[in-house]
């Protein structure tokens, strides 16, 4: 890590917007004093009936995930709002994590610890689920189930790569299907244990959820 970010308080910022929109979001960041970001491909998983007739329902996204001071948390905020209308349903998302924190989940029962900062009158927790490729769908639904609006789905790599993927620095193997959940804080519980029991993630090897607190969201919408 860079020594200027040393003894500062950090924070992760995702941004999730369309697929093709991710390298414009990186070069205005890099405008405020961003250094740099990783790119993840995904798809999302809002389900539409129009949509779905015409082979369109699933969209492809991408997620920039950028290490930052988190004093510029707001005014980043401030600037992306402003340039791709993130204040608008369908533009876009963004979050962030304080890095150093991490909600947990203890003998696979979801434990509430929030440590919430920012100005969002709705507090949200981020769940990320990581299954077999081709069960993200049956994650979805049991989130949906228990209040869950959508999500986004990530991909590992295909077959017959060697090497693994890193996400929050947990090796993911390649067929993994990661299943990034933005929720209300007060439906984090359920959503966290109707995806569990769905998936018997409490066998070994069923798969692995866990839950980190977010700072601040923008492009969230109550329907």
């Amino acid at each position: 890590m860079s020594m200027i970010l040393e003894n500062k308080a950090l924070s992760l910022y995702c941004v999730i917007v369309n697929f093709g929109e991710g390298s414009k979001v990186l070069k205005a960041s890099k405008e405020l004093g961003v250094t740099g970001g990783t790119f993840l491909l995904g798809k999302g998983t809002i389900k539409n009936s129009i949509l779905n007739m015409l082979g369109l329902d699933e969209v492809r996204k991408e997620i920039l995930l950028m290490v930052i001071e988190e004093s510029l948390e707001e005014s980043l905020n401030e600037h992306l709002r402003k340039r791709f209308n993130l204040d608008k349903p369908n533009h876009g998302i963004t979050f962030s994590i304080p890095i150093t924190h991490l909600a947990i989940l203890n003998r696979h029962e979801y434990i509430s610890k929030p440590k919430m900062r920012g100005a969002d009158d709705m507090k949200y927790e981020a769940i990320v689920t990581i299954v077999d490729k081709g069960l993200s769908d049956d994650v979805v639904e049991a989130a949906q189930s228990a209040g869950s609006t959508g999500g986004t789905v990530i991909h590992g790599r295909g077959a017959g790569s060697n090497d693994t993927a890193k996400l929050f620095n947990i090796e993911i193997e390649p067929e993994k299907d990661i299943v990034l959940i933005l929720s209300e804080s007060e439906k984090t519980e359920a959503i966290v244990n109707s995806i569990k029991d769905k998936l018997n993630i409490d066998e070994p090897g069923k798969g692995v959820i866990f839950v980190v607190d977010v700072n601040r969201t923008l492009g969230l919408y109550r329907e």
